[in-house]
């Protein structure tokens, strides 16, 4: 029969003779087979083909003739919808609706998509470590990795500066990734070798490598593989010795062969005599029916008499080898360290997950994610029940016995956590994949990925899980021996020293006292949590009596800003007001242990504490561990911790006077005429962020990673932390791809960005008209960076009335950054929408505010940063003024900066963050505009980033020259247009 034609039900798939396109790349539900001769004979054509005085002959030639149209060179070079065109009309002359056809249907076969070609794999050498990664790396990636290699295997600390669009995330993780699977593979070696001394009879090529493999991972070769082949000079496991001196492996195979027959008496002369073949059904085919046809040997009579016979079967041996396998993984997974990788925010961990996508170990090594409830719980929240998700969570999870002495609870998809496993889950998946799954599973994501952890090789979080003890505790994260990688690190001496402060509000206080007041009524039915209930209900009626007798302290001090503070001046005289009050280092070891003890009831049966919300367990672990780094090592760290006590005032009670209505004075002369909006706040404020970090160095080892954290000197004296290993390479982008200037100020002159000169008239005029000539200048979108709040405020207020505003929004979609995480998200989503029309967009943000941490403006979503001023920190903020008189107080003895130095590299870190909002890939291009005098002066450019110091070198521009200047921003704007047309046209 001739080659077949086959005609699948989508127009534009078909395949046959000179076609290329076959039926594994269209896949269909059917297909429709039609011989090129003998199939069509037994259709029934309309009168168009065929007539009754036509021959068989003419019949056939048309029938060729419709073939040939059908598939002719013209048809196959048509292309988009006149060839669908051709080819259906053709179809539908050739077998028209209207007569019924007899067409023989193929079985529908669905073939699985096209496989993907496997990924392009780079090998590296590094440190002794072969690490794969699938790009050909940058150098600044061969530094990181080399640093991240050699710091794990010498279990130290490291830090790693890179700036951003260096692929600083990917070397991290191919890095730490190829050292464990390094690792993993040493451990599983070295194991094999010991069942070598124990096992000698499994000892073989390739059986090393086999128990060493991971059992998730699937192999080629099997124990039945690997017993089946000699090694060179020796002999088959099957090899047994008879009498005779003959195998039985070559009487096992004579005596199968029912057509080679060997006959001594026959052949004196020792030769083989092979007989002919007997036909089918003749008389000597039935004499050697008794001997079976070839089969396989499992199933083969004589090797189930071998096993019967043998003392220790070839089967028993391969179920040691597979025993050996599972038990090697097993211990390979106690001994490998896990990788915690940890980011600010979900966002930034999801560009994370899909760089790990990318590698080779994306399947390898498994991963999972750690989040909050308020992430990941899929049950439904009614707000009318619980005060939160926590608590719904808490409640509905204690187990219950429903028949059969099943345990199980009021929450299906905790019943059901454990379906979310790694053999369900996709090699890499983000939060949002995670809660997916978990609504098509009806399985728990929280507690799901929170089982996964328990295997897996790299776990990623915000990094907020891995520094907060009380966190750590909740989701039972032991950082022992393990591998810590946290990512955007610029800020982690400010994250550890709000970890270890707390504030404390008479409020939370009387709240707590009468929630346990309840549990306390119900004492018969918990009998058993009795005692710590009573201890827990003493300690907070003495903070509660405490915080009376402080109200005389608090009136004395003057109201500024609605706020009325009292700072202690030593913190030894704090801690001995709580020694007076029975709440001090005395009893903290019994306010501990009781803590503790109600916390866990509450964490594993919340039922049994009947009208305990969770803001009480929240806030009896803050105290717990706030009051444990003040009081540790017999109050050695007392130092550390500066107390406030904060009183909020709103107004006056009095009536208003008829003449001059409410009387507001900045003195709180009469404490009677003023009301407390909130209680009375505790603030513990930590001024070291060593004594968080001590709690992270049992970790194998810790890296630190991000793109600003120059000066790398104070992250050694702040966090109390060596780090033997840095690096810090230069940017991949290339310098005619960047432009970084300066603006000194207006035709007027110099303008200062400090709080004095960004709220003047002048320089507010001056910033609107340099706004302007930025978005003039800036196709799609630009960034502005601002100090505060309150100046990105003053500033719309006042272009409003001058005019500027309405110019901006003609020129460009103007948005302004939000506070509230639900209106930032919506913003940004239509700055996205907008920022790649023909107008473009104007985004207004603040310094470390959520556009300038972590947030990723690719291409023409910032093609400009504009930074105005130095965003130094509030000094009016309690916490600040009071880390820079600590570091004023212990530079020498701690080796600390200045406070006044300590404030710049604030500062400087902010700024750098900033700037790395514009150039985020090799190939992305983008300008930043530095707005103030002072980055004229060297002092006021040291802490810039290495690599914004190189691009920025002396240019430094006035409002006129950024238009008519060689190097300014408008030449800059013009090439790179230039560039990027050219560069369109090459793709």
């Amino acid at each position: 029969m001739d080659s077949q034609i086959e005609i699948s039900d989508d127009d534009d798939s078909f395949n046959g003779p000179g076609c290329s396109t076959n039926v594994q790349n269209n896949p269909k539900e059917d297909v429709i087979a039609i011989s090129s001769d003998e199939e069509f004979n037994k259709f029934s054509f309309d009168n168009d083909f065929m007539s009754d005085d036509e021959d068989s002959s003419v019949v056939v030639a048309k029938k060729k003739a419709a073939v040939k149209s059908l598939f002719s060179s013209k048809s196959r070079k048509g292309k988009g919808n006149d060839k669908n065109k051709q080819r259906k009309a053709a179809v539908k002359a050739l077998f028209p609706q209207k007569q019924n056809v007899s067409v023989p249907v193929v079985k529908s076969v669905k073939t699985r998509p096209p496989i993907e070609p496997p990924k392009d794999v780079f090998n590296k050498m590094i440190e002794g470590v072969n690490v794969m990664l699938p790009v050909n790396p940058y150098g600044s990636q061969i530094a990181l990795m080399s640093k991240i290699i050699t710091a794990i295997k010498k279990k130290e600390n490291c830090i790693l500066e890179s700036p951003t669009g260096s692929g600083k995330t990917l070397a991290l993780l191919c890095g730490a990734l190829a050292w464990q699977q390094h690792e993993q593979k040493q451990l599983g070696q070295t194991q094999a070798q010991h069942y070598f001394t124990k096992y000698p009879e499994i000892k073989k090529d390739g059986v090393a490598d086999y128990i060493s493999s991971p059992i998730h991972l699937k192999t080629d070769a099997t124990p039945e593989k690997l017993f089946s082949k000699n090694n060179f000079g020796e002999k088959s496991i099957y090899y047994k010795p008879e009498e005779n001196g003959e195998s039985s492996s070559t009487a096992t195979r004579q005596e199968k062969t029912p057509y080679r027959q060997i006959s001594e008496e026959e052949s004196p002369c020792n030769q083989v005599t092979i007989h002919k073949r007997p036909r089918l059904g003749s008389g000597e085919y039935e004499d050697t029916a008794k001997f079976s046809l070839p089969h396989t040997p499992e199933k083969s009579t004589t090797e189930k008499n071998e096993k019967a016979e043998t003392p220790e079967s070839i089967r028993n041996l391969y179920d040691l080898v597979e025993n050996l396998r599972v038990c090697t993984s097993m211990f390979v997974g106690s001994s490998l360290p896990t990788i915690y990788y940890g980011a600010r925010t979900h966002t930034q961990i999801k560009q994370v997950v899909k760089e790990f996508k990318r590698t080779s170990y994306c399947g390898m090594m498994k991963m999972t994610l750690l989040s909050s409830r308020d992430k990941s719980c899929i049950k439904e929240f009614d707000r009318s029940v619980w005060s939160s998700r926590n608590d719904m969570c808490r409640a509905c999870v204690k187990p219950i016995r429903r028949g059969s002495n099943k345990e199980n609870s009021n929450c299906k998809f905790y019943d059901n956590r454990t379906a979310l496993n790694h053999k369900c889950m996709p090699a890499a998946f983000d939060l949002e994949d995670l809660v997916e799954i978990g609504r098509e599973k009806e399985a728990c994501p929280y507690y799901g990925a929170r089982a996964m952890a328990k295997t897996a090789h790299i776990v990623f979080c915000p990094y907020n899980y891995l520094i907060d003890p009380s966190i750590r505790s909740s989701l039972s994260i032991d950082l022992t021996g393990a591998v810590v990688i946290i990512d955007e690190a610029h800020n982690i001496e400010g994250i550890c020293r709000d970890v270890a402060s707390v504030d404390i509000t008479q409020l939370q206080i009387q709240n707590a006292i009468k929630e346990l007041e309840t549990v306390s009524q119900y004492r018969f039915a918990n009998q058993d949590v009795e005692y710590y209930i009573d201890g827990l209900l003493n300690t907070l009626n003495s903070w509660n009596y405490w915080f009376q007798n402080q109200i005389p302290l608090i009136n004395q001090q003057p109201v500024n800003n609605n706020e009325a503070i009292y700072k202690w001046q030593q913190t030894a005289d704090f801690v001995n007001t709580l020694n007076n009050h029975n709440i001090g280092y005395v009893q903290y070891a019994d306010f501990k242990r009781n803590a503790e003890s109600f916390c866990r009831r509450l964490r594993e049966d919340a039922s049994t504490l009947y009208g305990v919300t969770q803001a009480t367990g929240t806030l009896l672990e803050s105290m717990d561990m706030a009051l444990g780094f003040l009081f540790r090592d017999h109050c050695q760290h007392m130092d550390d911790f500066k107390p406030a006590l904060i009183k909020h005032v709103t107004g006056k009670t009095s009536a208003p006077s008829a003449t001059t209505g409410w009387r507001s004075s900045q003195f709180n002369d009469d404490e009677k005429n003023w009301v407390s909006k909130e209680a009375l706040t505790l603030s513990l404020i930590c001024m070291n962020s060593g004594i968080v970090m001590q709690a992270l160095q049992t970790a194998r080892c810790i890296a630190l990673a991000s793109g600003t954290l120059t000066p790398l000197i104070s992250l050694h004296s702040e966090l109390e932390t060596t780090f033997p290993h840095r690096v810090s390479p230069n940017h991949v982008i290339p310098g005619d791809r960047v432009w970084i200037g300066t603006l000194l100020g207006d035709a007027t002159g110099d303008v200062c960005y400090n709080a004095s000169g960004a709220s003047s008239p002048r320089g507010q005029r001056a910033l609107g008209a340099a706004v302007l000539r930025v978005c003039r200048l800036t196709a799609h979108g630009v960034l502005c960076f601002l100090p505060s709040y309150s100046l990105l405020d003053r500033l719309i207020k006042e272009w409003q009335e001058t005019g500027v505003w309405y110019e901006l929004n003609q020129l460009k979609n103007v948005f302004c950054e939000r506070r509230s995480d639900r209106d930032h998200e919506e913003t940004m989503n239509d700055f996205y929408q907008t920022v790649g029309t023909t107008k473009g967009a104007l985004l207004f943000a603040v310094y470390r505010g959520k556009v300038s941490e972590g947030m990723d403006f690719k291409d023409q979503q910032a093609r400009a940063v504009i930074c105005v001023g130095v965003p130094y920190p509030n000094l009016y903020d309690t916490g600040v003024s009071a880390k820079m008189q600590y570091n004023d107080k212990y530079m020498t003895e701690k080796n600390l900066l200045t406070g006044k130095e300590w404030l710049r590299v604030q500062a400087y870190r902010a700024l750098n963050q900033a700037v790395g909002r514009c150039v985020r890939h090799r190939g992305d291009w983008g300008a930043v505009l530095l707005v103030d005098s002072r980055y004229r002066q060297e002092y006021y450019t040291e802490h810039l980033s290495k690599w914004v110091k190189r691009f920025l070198g002396n240019n430094h521009h006035t409002y006129e020259s950024l238009s008519t200047s060689p190097n300014g921003l408008a030449a800059f704007m013009q090439k790179m247009k230039i560039v990027e047309e050219e560069e369109s046209l090459k793709t």
